[in-house]
């Protein structure tokens, strides 16, 4: 299967919009980059939310991010909006991986990739994603 281009916002079934902040500038006067990297977070919990509320707040669920990676490609400055694109790329036994793409209208400002587990709260460990959880990540596959 072919990898999408996560610079290109027709790869995503996800969108959310995030408002850029005053103090999310840094002293260029350009959004820090760990702001753009807020921004991935909260489209990644609020698709869980949106998508499948009932399995995101399980208290026997555990969201655990266990890798992240991000390139930066362009720039933005304050005041604004940015779109944040997010879907599936892979989906294993127990995690699932995301792409994002930041986006001020056409421009990419980063993609990123997130690997989540899922884990167990009740013993710590990793569990393996139900069929429920999977039919749900299936919908939200990226668009090659």
């Amino acid at each position: 299967m072919a990898e999408p281009d996560l610079s290109q916002r027709a790869a995503y079934p996800y969108f959310t919009t995030e408002k850029i902040r005053f103090g999310d500038i840094d002293r260029q006067n350009h959004v820090n980059n760990l702001a753009i990297c807020s921004y991935i977070e909260c489209s990644r919990v609020e698709m869980r939310e949106i998508n499948f509320p009932d399995i995101a707040r399980d208290p026997a669920n555990g969201w655990l991010v266990v890798h992240f990676e991000v390139s930066f490609k362009a720039s933005i400055g304050y005041p604004g909006t940015v779109d944040v694109g997010t879907a599936v790329l892979r989906i294993a036994n127990s995690s699932y991986v995301l792409g994002h793409g930041v986006f001020a209208g056409d421009l990419c400002l980063a993609t990123a990739q997130t690997v989540t587990v899922l884990g167990d709260r009740q013993n710590g460990g990793k569990r393996p994603i139900p069929d429920n959880l999977r039919t749900e990540l299936e919908k939200l596959r990226a668009r090659v």
